[in-house]
């Protein structure tokens, strides 16, 4: 598979009216700014002062059902900030923070939220998810810097926001799947498909059909744990069985459940597997039917959740359909207008069975793309709409999720920089794509697919995945924008991730001076290494020779304790930095030994170094060597710098 806010004037918040400020605008006077979140807040009046944790504070839960998420809470501020608050009941006092499901705001919704930092903190909601939405808010403040006083009323645009990845070609280890979860739960979003089967693997254990699960595989028991770690991080999973097409592994198992004609086994498509044989399982037969029937009844009771997806994208298209004798017969002994109806009507019938499970099936957009058809997909299958926007799709009367090619795609193993095919670029998430809220639309996700790459770690595929995610995360709730792309990466970076180092603010900071910068020839100019621009670099002069060096000015001392290094993500690699050395300084006149030193990896992922703390307030950052063939340029996408 090629795979915001109107002016507000007034709420009652809390029993008094509340101003409202859109969460990324400017405070007045003295008045707090907008806390610094990802997604960022709906509704916000700031107050004065800040809020921190101290040793005496407490969770006050006002429902004994929210214990166990207060708990949980407990471990995590304890980790930001080093303070045990024990979780109890009864009256708050000063410094404590009080959970309850006592809101009876309707707009906050299931998930929304109202958030009062002052003496105390409250957190209010209508839903469990609600309460666990707003401490997510505050372990984001707290982690970017400190929890600001002031009133928030907080709630998603879209009710389904999440990614999609693809474990079928490539298997994703189960830790990495809960990292996810935990990452997804930080940006509050809420949807984890698992795309479980594809051309080259089956990825689920089968009780029924043993031997047809990959080596490498989820086991009933794994897929459990999975579950009940996505419900404590309030995410739901949708796992995906692709069929009838990408059922290269599943005919592997038994050939006989596929099409023997060529133009269906081994269409000439170009997806990969598409000449292994057996890409599409032949729904003629009755025996391929009661397979696939008994498989979708051993593998759907796995699963707790709402939706099982039955994948249905992909199947070769009308000339492939047409030219294969056996299902042109069945097409015509049916009675139906056109050969891809035997698909559709097949995707209605596993929807009867997958509704006899008390869930909703979901589909890929398929059945009506460049394809003649006659039968039209049930109006009960929530459609995936990957080809299009999802509005005409929703204006028909289907349900629908948004994850259009082009946008919301990432495919790294196709292309790594902006421009190219799979690349799903952050600043057109951020900035231009329009996340339509209409009825019919539940909600938005990034698909990520693992084509053409399987052999890469995790780690190279969460790469491209990470902002493009987190843009998403932000749009989809609805929060007006903070200014440009750059601003919302900048709080993107102080927020960072669970378990991260606190990315340090680029704002302020300055250039105090850079050896050589190109401007003639392309725009190499040294501020660029700190703009919050992945896409603009620092190159040295084209005639310069190394080592080179910047030096920038961060605005105030702070304590240092890391910094990361990202390339430039443009296709090149003239001037990736090899060997280099860190300095930092108090005054810009002293500099001492290197804070750190060493060789970065020739790779186009961004590298985090740490180093022993040290405080000042000029950071200059010297190339020795380079990994690119010239030997002698320096280049720097971006320069970060995170507490120590």
């Amino acid at each position: 598979m090629r795979r915001f806010v109107g002016t507000l004037t007034g709420i009652i918040l809390a029993g008094a009216l509340v101003p409202v400020v859109p969460a990324a605008g400017a405070s007045s006077g003295a008045a707090n700014p907008a806390p610094v979140v990802v997604p960022g807040l709906r509704e916000w009046h700031g107050a004065t002062g800040t809020w921190r944790p101290r040793q005496g504070d407490r969770i006050i839960v006002e429902q004994a059902r929210l214990h166990t998420l207060a708990t949980r809470f407990a471990t995590e501020l304890r980790a930001a900030s080093g303070v045990r608050v024990p979780v109890t009941s009864g009256r708050s006092r000063a410094g404590d923070v009080v959970l309850s499901l006592g809101s009876s705001d309707a707009q906050l919704g299931d998930q929304g939220y109202a958030l009062r930092v002052g003496d105390a903190v409250t957190v209010r909601a209508r839903s469990e998810t609600g309460v666990f939405y707003g401490t997510r808010t505050i372990l984001q403040a707290l982690k970017a810097g400190s929890v600001l006083r002031g009133d928030a009323r907080d709630w998603p645009n879209l009710p389904e926001r999440g990614q999609m990845l693809d474990v079928g070609r490539k298997y994703f280890p189960v830790s990495y799947l809960k990292q996810q979860i935990q990452r997804m739960a930080w940006y509050k979003l809420n949807l984890f498909h698992l795309h479980l089967s594809d051309w080259n693997g089956f990825r689920i254990e089968s009780k029924k059909f043993p031997g047809l699960a990959a080596k490498e595989h989820y086991t009933r028991r794994e897929l459990r744990d999975l579950q009940d770690y996505a419900r404590r991080y309030h995410v739901t999973i949708v796992p995906e069985i692709d069929l009838p097409a990408h059922s290269v592994a599943i005919s592997k198992y038994d050939p006989s459940l596929a099409f023997t004609c060529d133009s269906l086994s081994k269409p000439n498509t170009g997806w990969e597997g598409h000449d292994a044989g057996g890409w599409t399982l032949d729904v003629t037969k009755e025996h391929t039917r009661t397979f696939i029937r008994e498989l979708l009844d051993d593998i759907i009771p796995i699963f707790d959740g709402p939706y099982f997806h039955i994948g249905g994208d992909e199947i070769p298209l009308d000339p492939a359909k047409n030219a294969c004798p056996e299902l042109v017969a069945y097409q015509k002994a049916k009675g139906y207008a056109a050969p891809g109806d035997v698909f559709t009507a097949f995707a209605n019938e596993l929807d009867a069975q997958v509704r006899a499970h008390s869930k909703t099936t979901q589909l890929w957009q398929w059945w009506d793309y460049k394809q003649a058809h006659g039968v039209e997909a049930n109006k009960d299958i929530q459609v995936n709409e990957w080809l299009s926007s999802p509005v005409a799709r929703a204006q028909a009367g289907y349900q629908v999720i948004g994850s259009q090619d082009g946008h919301l795609y990432v495919s790294p193993g196709f292309s790594t920089s902006p421009g190219g095919y799979g690349y799903a670029d952050p600043r057109h998430i951020y900035g231009e794509y329009d996340f339509v809220a209409a009825p019919g639309i539940h909600g938005y996700k990034i698909s990520r697919w693992s084509d053409k790459a399987e052999q890469n770690p995790p780690e190279w595929f969460d790469f491209f995945a990470r902002r493009p995610i987190a843009a998403l995360a932000d749009r989809t709730w609805g929060a007006p924008r903070d200014g440009d792309f750059k601003a919302f990466l900048d709080r993107y970076d102080q927020v960072g991730l669970p378990g991260d180092r606190t990315g340090l603010s680029q704002k302020g900071w300055k250039l105090v001076s850079a050896s050589s910068q190109e401007t003639v020839h392309e725009n190499g100019a040294a501020a660029n290494a700190f703009d919050n621009d992945p896409y603009t670099i620092w190159h040295s002069d084209w005639s310069a020779k190394l080592p080179q060096e910047i030096t920038i000015d961060t605005g105030a001392a702070q304590r240092l304790g890391a910094f990361r290094y990202m390339p430039r993500q443009d296709g090149g690699i003239n001037g990736r930095v090899a060997s280099y050395e860190l300095y930092v300084s108090a005054d810009g006149q002293h500099w001492g030994a290197p804070a750190a030193k060493g060789t970065l990896p020739d790779t186009q992922l961004e590298t985090t170094v740490p180093f022993t703390p040290v405080k000042g307030r000029y950071v200059r950052f010297r190339v020795l060597s380079e990994h690119g063939p010239s030997k002698t340029y320096a280049s720097v996408a971006e320069l970060d710098l995170y507490r120590g």
